[in-house]
């Protein structure tokens, strides 16, 4: 059976990764499979611990596991490393005297709790002082309704709170004025303001180097010879191609050698994705993984669907589908900066049905939103469907390490 596990990042006040939600799916049929909490945990950790390596899903950072009551009481979360998870306790889990003293137990062991999606009721008051951290769910009880009990939270308890679905930077700002100190949503990844002002010339020298790999005939020596004059680039380019990702036996020690190994394509997403990496300075690093995440996902997506794009052109769009983002101004202005061809410029700006499909792809994995997942001609699509594991797997490795280089 083929297993979908998607994270979530979880930012801190200075919107650095603290942490993933791990989240588990069988198909990307149902919202949720049609098996019991209990199962779905269970399938999620023996798959995240046992058959694919947590630090490959969530890069060595801590892992937020929704726990049901019966897994809560038979201890399951002492059979994973206390620094690897973070027990959330579900919403409608009652907080009964056997549910207290496990979790007590998994405290005195050093695991951190969470209470998930909450909702103030006086029967969670020893939970509450219990617990490491709070989630609050925006959506269901937005900010404006719960100041008094966040500033009675803050008052009462030594506990950290954490806002999930934060979709703007306005709800963020807000959360973090009110005393939250953890983000989850998606708010990173759209810009803060749209900006009118000139693009920085640091930054127009970068959009001037992924204008010139964009080109069909690219003078690969003086590209090799650039890279090695700069020492910057030359040491992560060796770094990366010696990661893990590579699974290279034998070390390579020349950036000649280097450009030689990845081949023209490649070389040319390194590049791009070290010059995107430069437009996102002074943004969270997720945003610049999110957006690597993306690049690889929708080239290696292209193997299983009809496109009118390459692999190096969906790559490309994949990648800078955040550019707005990162620059703090609407695509279109963006675009008229940067000289790629109109065929992936129509693809950016969201007017091709296919690039969008893939997108769409790549945002389930994102939100954990597999309901959304619908493909046309599901007949069609089967081996694409069967393959987004493994492909979305791909991806995270890939831009762990390439951010591990940073």
């Amino acid at each position: 059976m083929d297993i979908f596990v998607g994270r979530q990042p979880i930012l801190n006040q200075n919107k650095k990764t603290y942490a993933y939600e791990l989240l588990f799916r069988d198909s990307l049929k149902n919202s949720f499979p049609g098996i019991d909490g209990d199962t779905g945990t269970s399938r999620l950790l023996a798959n995240t611990f046992f058959s694919m390596g947590i630090s490959e899903i969530t890069g060595n950072h801590p892992g937020f596991i929704n726990f049901t009551k019966e897994l809560i009481l038979n201890r399951t979360p002492l059979l994973f490393p206390k620094e690897s998870i973070v027990i959330e306790i579900l919403e409608n889990i009652e907080p009964d005297k056997d549910i207290e003293e496990a979790i007590k137990e998994f405290r005195k062991k050093g695991y951190k709790v969470a209470l998930d999606d909450f909702v103030f009721d006086k029967k969670y008051t020893n939970l509450i002082k219990l617990s490491n951290i709070i989630k609050f769910d925006l959506m269901a009880t937005p900010l404006n309704t719960i100041e008094g009990l966040v500033k009675t939270l803050k008052n009462k308890f030594n506990i950290t709170l954490l806002a999930e679905k934060v979709e703007t930077y306005e709800e963020f700002s807000k959360a973090k004025e009110m005393g939250f100190s953890l983000f989850q949503g998606y708010f990173f990844s759209k810009p803060e303001v749209i900006s009118k002002t000139d693009i920085p010339s640091s930054k127009m020298a970068l959009l001037k180097l992924i204008s010139e790999t964009g080109k069909k005939d690219i003078n690969f020596n003086k590209l090799s010879q650039t890279i090695k004059n700069d020492v910057a680039i030359s040491y992560k380019l060796m770094k990366f191609i010696n990661s893990p990702y590579f699974r290279r036996a034998n070390k390579i020690n020349t950036v000649k050698d280097a450009v030689s190994f990845l081949g023209e394509d490649t070389i040319r997403q390194f590049v791009r994705v070290l010059a995107a990496a430069g437009l996102n300075d002074n943004k969270p690093d997720e945003l610049m993984r999110l957006s690597v995440v993306r690049a690889r996902m929708c080239e290696l997506m292209g193997n299983y669907i009809k496109t009118p794009f390459t692999a190096e052109e969906l790559f490309t769009m994949g990648l800078f589908s955040t550019i707005d983002a990162m620059l703090d101004k609407d695509m279109k202005t963006v675009l008229t900066e940067i000289s790629f061809s109109k065929k992936v410029s129509d693809g950016l700006l969201k007017c091709n049905k296919e690039f969008n499909q893939l997108l769409s792809l790549c945002a389930c994995f994102e939100n954990g939103a597999w309901g959304a997942c619908a493909l046309p001609n599901d007949d069609e699509n089967k081996e694409l469907t069967a393959n987004l594991p493994s492909i979305y797997m791909d991806a995270l490795k890939m831009a762990d390490n390439f951010l591990d280089m940073q």
